[in-house]
């Protein structure tokens, strides 16, 4: 995927018009390429990072809301607590 969006970038930047690169200077075309990876970093970051830990937090609680005993749930939570 992020090799799908950087070279769609690099698609982007290439069939720009003419006019846009002769009016620009290469620092400006740069700036601009340098914005396209800190977004695809953040894209991966949101991804890869991010999501499987809030996907993980939500499997927990949906399964300890709903098949484990209140009282053992109180103790999971009490020794996960004190661990942090």
């Amino acid at each position: 995927m992020k090799r799908n969006i950087k070279e769609g970038a690099l698609r982007y930047v290439m069939e720009l018009l003419m006019d846009f690169h002769n009016n620009k200077s290469s620092i400006e075309v740069m700036e601009v390429i340098n914005l396209e990876k800190r977004f695809v970093n953040l894209v991966d970051y949101l991804l890869f990072d991010i999501m499987p830990s809030i996907i993980n937090i939500i499997i927990i609680a949906v399964y300890l809301l709903y098949f484990i005993n209140r009282y053992i749930r109180l103790i999971i939570i009490a020794v996960v607590v004190l661990q942090i």
